[in-house]
């Protein structure tokens, strides 16, 4: 259009607007290729004003594009699409000519919402929503018929790519490599293109035409239908892939969750499929091909650039997929199987049954055992031993002489602990995954052993250096498949190309080779599609089609079942388990190994853990896995023999209180922890009542539930007993009394309930209280409340309990107790999760007068409590926060934490506060005038799970997220998980109407 826009500034083009249309309001310039666009915005709604040179643009174009327009009629409630606005002559297309120049002028309605290209997280929610609804509109324009493009010759119709074979000379020797590949593709594809549906498509569902609904996974409209055509419809999805995945490490991954969505609303057939991956790459050459041509012709117009340098990154990324691979993907997201060839492996194993013993021969005669090293066996119970080879090959020897050194064997689509580690690991649209099911067979025997081709056939691949070994053997003429053989010493009498005979020794494997015999077969041939030895869970059905499992060859396996899977389990704890114990998320999980800050499921998806305070230093820590597994080897017994480990604990974990606080009594649990204090305070007072906060929560036990707020007051409660008493729960932000200085307001009610107490002549036992509350939704302790608080019950004669059960041992990094942020020395502390490490143990510190009281004649005993694992378990938990400066790390990370959830606050109006200290966290969702948003935060805690993130809400509304992670976690961790909450505040509904 050269300097056409210059004819149009501002004012011109409100006077178009207002003449034709009678039409006003503000005026933005939009980019454009062969119209100039024009956003109008007015009172009544927004418009596009679209202006074009009659010498660029064929008038019949252009009602061409009216005419598909008007067919379309706005769209529909699902899909939003541009209407034609009449001028005020009545007309369509309005000629207007300027200064001798003429040019054609159309009104359009405005589609609102944000560009896709605008839009930061393009989740897989939202590329499925893209693929249903481009699908849906070549649904809405299959019945469409207009004679103008069937004849038009059109450059970026992808069915006519064949006209950039003669500029391949504009790229330089490296560029033209893959513009030569996917133009080689393509030809090869042509002809069955030539026999696919065809149909007028939008043909140009790019970044800058996706209209998408903002902070949802919403696509809601698709404008600029100027390169719409006749063409194969499988061409439109190309296209609309091509630009989806555009700038993504997940190529693949987000062009399948497309491919659904489209399937989802124009099903797709198989012979469309096939061809696609070259479709995509067809695009691609258009794309570049016609940038290179207005990178010369018009070098100032950067409209023509916009994509290239996407473009380039994503032909690079596509060229490294394998094309059949990736087909195979294609057509498994539309649930076309590629089960022909796999039943015909599988009828040839019916008919060909082998023992293993034809494959694997010993000196002395010897039989197989399976060996089953999933990430659920207990075969290797330790996971950093997994992880280590030499400490994994040491523990299967160990199984190999248990078992009168049989050959074991096993491994085919077991979930390896092993495999997960950093090099394998895959960063998806939905968080981290690893490749870590593995798609053929191992063999260990810690003697030399030979090994024999089970199957005619001849030699395709032979390497020595890798020690690899690939057999090609025949179905029949047409149909081949593949055995491969891994860490083999092969016989030196073998070549390439050569014919192997049933039962040829191939090779051996020898005692000292560090990895064990590796066994695959292939439905394809490695010299198209590489043998992979692993793969990710997710992709297994895929892979178990083309690398199906060698054992099908043998007969007489005793191969057991894997563990029960979830829908056995759920269904089994209905049956068998108290119906009152509840499971997390709506669709739980099933977990089977902790490793530091995380969990992992039995699928091998590792979780990071935001909620679980139990495991304090972390799931499964080393040291004190070490240290309880060391003393229960020699002793567990109760505390009336005399021991170290009692004394020794106990000196350590008085050593972190004030001096006031120096006699403590072990126990087996929190709940334990707190009816024990409730024991002591009425043992001391003499006296019943007790004052506790609103929403609060201290145990299972009878008396803990009866001074439970959270129980007595909530579903299924009775409300509070005769014998307690609940003050408001102290909450600055969305409380009784709200904002700063909110301390002694709160604490007026403590002695609002020892006046109640005191008018039914009676004094209180005790005021009991979280250092920051927890159920209560993580709430901090206004300043001045816990000081007034204690004060008020003191004077009264009362006693004060601390709990700390859930905050205490260095989570809030200030201090090791969560009372000392107040400067106050509670009478009693209560201890629990933290301190085990997950090994249930407790404790209740308190001074010696208190302790003085309570041994009042009547023997306190507790069984577990005080016995030497658990102290051995207990002392190991403080040494490790001490030597590893865990306290410093919850302390740093926890200050980290809680800035980047104020940066998120700032950004998501949908956070109202973000409160806590060190790693005891939380925030809370609100609407704008602050209630509660719990379907809100369930959202989220189920988005942020299928992301690899386990949270989970609190608070009397259930609104509140808590964070309460293991307190190794680092800094990357946090990042990690910044990273994916964002991804959630930015798509998932959570911010709609806020």
């Amino acid at each position: 259009m050269g300097n056409l826009k210059l004819d149009f500034d501002q004012n011109t083009v409100e006077e178009i607007t207002a003449k034709l249309y009678h039409k006003t309001g503000a005026v933005k310039l939009l980019p454009g290729e062969l119209d100039l666009n024009f956003l109008i915005k007015t009172e009544s709604g927004d418009y596009i004003l679209k202006i074009a040179s009659t010498e660029k643009c064929d008038l019949d174009f252009l009602k061409f594009q009216n005419n598909l327009l008007d067919h379309l009629n706005g769209g529909d409630p699902t899909l939003l699409l541009p209407e034609t606005i009449i001028s005020i002559s009545g007309k369509s297309i309005e000629e207007l000519e300027i200064d001798g120049n003429k040019f054609y002028v159309r009104l359009l309605s405005w589609l609102p919402g944000k560009l896709w290209s605008e839009t930061v997280s393009h989740t897989k929610g939202l590329l499925y929503d893209l693929g249903k609804k481009a699908g849906h509109l070549t649904n809405l324009l299959s019945d469409f018929e207009d004679p103008y493009p069937r004849q038009r010759e059109f450059d970026w119709d992808i069915s006519q790519t064949a006209w950039t074979k003669n500029h391949q000379n504009l790229f330089d020797s490296e560029r033209k490599k893959y513009i030569d590949y996917f133009y080689q593709g393509f030809k090869s594809i042509e002809y069955q293109l030539m026999h696919c549906r065809k149909g007028i498509i939008h043909n140009d569902v790019n970044d800058n035409n996706i209209i998408v609904q903002p902070n949802t996974e919403k696509v809601t409209g698709f404008i600029d239908f100027g390169d719409a055509t006749y063409t194969a419809t499988i061409n439109d999805l190309a296209i609309c892939i091509t630009y989806a995945i555009m700038q993504k490490e997940q190529t693949l991954e987000a062009a399948l969750e497309v491919i659904k969505g489209y399937h989802a609303s124009f099903p797709l057939e198989e012979e469309e499929l096939d061809i696609l991956y070259w479709l995509v790459g067809a695009r691609l050459i258009i794309s570049l091909t016609k940038s290179q041509i207005n990178a010369q012709s018009e070098p100032e117009n950067k409209y023509h650039q916009v994509s290239t340098i996407g473009a380039w990154d994503l032909i690079k990324k596509w060229y490294d997929l394998n094309p059949y691979l990736t087909g195979a993907f294609f057509k498994d997201s539309c649930g076309y199987s590629e089960d022909g060839k796999n039943l015909q492996f599988q009828e040839f194993c019916h008919s060909n049954k082998y023992h293993l013993s034809y494959l694997i021969e010993t000196k002395k005669i010897t039989s197989f055992k399976h060996l089953s090293l999933d990430i659920s066996s207990d075969s290797i119970s330790s996971f950093d031993d997994a992880r280590d080879k030499r400490k994994m090959a040491s523990k299967i020897q160990e199984l190999w002489l248990k078992e009168n050194k049989k050959i074991l064997f096993g491994g085919y689509n077991e979930v390896r602990p092993e495999l997960i580690k950093e090099e394998n690991s895959i960063a998806t649209l939905e968080g981290d995954y690893w490749r870590n099911i593995l798609l053929g067979v191992q063999f260990w025997h810690f003697k030399k052993f030979k090994v024999s081709s089970l199957i005619p056939g001849k030699i395709i691949e032979l390497n020595e250096t890798k020690k690899l070994l690939v057999i090609e053997h025949s179905f029949d003429e047409e149909e081949k498949f593949y055995s491969i053989y891994r860490y083999l010493k092969i016989d030196p009498s073998l070549q390439l190309d050569q014919k192997i005979d049933r039962s040829a020794l191939l090779g051996e494997h020898k005692r000292k080779e560090k990895n064990a015999f590796f066994f695959q077969i292939s439905l394809q041939n490695p010299q198209n599609l590489t043998p992979v030895s692993n793969c990710l869970y997710r992709d297994k059905e895929v892979y178990n089609k083309l690398f199906p499992n060698p054992l099908s060859l043998f007969k007489d396996l005793n191969v057991p079942e894997n563990s029960l899977d979830s829908e056995t389990l759920i269904t089994e704890r209905k049956a068998f388990l108290g119906k009152s114990l509840s499971l997390s998320y709506n669709d739980p999980l099933k977990i089977v190994r902790g490793d530091g800050a995380y969990l992992i499921d039995d699928k091998g998806r590792k979780y990071l853990d935001m909620v679980n305070n139990v495991a304090h230093v972390g799931h499964e820590h080393p040291q004190v896995v070490k240290a309880g597994k060391k003393q229960m080897e020699m002793l567990n017994t109760n505390s009336r023999y005399l021991h170290d480990n009692i004394l020794q604990f106990a000196k350590k974990l008085l050593a972190t209180f004030p001096k006031e606080l120096s006699v403590v009594h072990f126990v087996n649990s929190g709940s334990e922890a707190n009816e024990l204090a409730i024991r002591m305070a009425k043992s001391h007072t003499g006296q019943k009542d007790f004052i506790a906060v609103e929403v609060g929560y201290h145990g299972n036990t009878n008396a803990c539930i009866d001074i439970s707020s959270y129980k007595f007051d909530g579903k299924g409660g009775k409300g509070a007993p005769e014998h307690t008493q609940i003050v408001p729960l102290p909450d600055s932000f969305r409380g009784k009394y709200r904002g700063d200085n909110t301390g002694p307001d709160y604490a007026d009610h403590i002695r609002e309930a020892i006046n109640v107490i005191h008018s039914k002549n009676r004094k209180p036992a005790a005021f009991i209280c979280e250092s920051i509350i927890s159920c209560g939704g993580q709430i901090e302790l206004p300043e001045n409340y816990l000081n007034l608080a204690y004060k008020y019950t003191r004077e009264a004669g009362g006693v004060c309990i601390a709990d700390e059960v859930q905050v205490g041992c260095g989570r809030i990094g200030n201090h090791f107790w969560g009372f000392q942020e107040h400067q106050v020395i509670p009478d009693i502390v209560t201890i629990g999760k933290p301190l085990g490490n997950g090994h249930p143990l407790a404790a209740v510190v308190c001074t010696r007068e208190i302790a003085t009281t309570f041994a009042n004649g009547i023997e306190y005993f507790n069984t577990f409590g005080g016995n030497p694992v658990s102290c051995a378990i207990g002392k190991k938990v403080l040494e490790v926060i001490e030597e590893e400066k865990l306290q410093e790390n919850a302390l740093d990370n926890g200050n980290y934490l809680k800035e980047q959830l104020k940066i998120l606050q700032s950004k998501f109006p949908v956070i109202g506060d973000v409160r806590g200290k060190g790693l005891f966290l939380g925030f809370e969702l609100n609407d704008i005038d602050k209630n509660p948003l719990p379907h809100a935060a369930d959202l989220l805690v189920n988005c942020m799970k299928d992301r690899g993130i386990l949270m989970s809400t609190d608070g009397p509304d259930n609104n509140v997220l808590k964070l309460k992670p293991p307190i190794v976690i680092t800094r990357n961790q946090i990042d990690y998980f910044i990273h994916h909450l964002r991804i959630v505040l930015q798509s998932g509904d959570m911010n709609v109407n806020i």
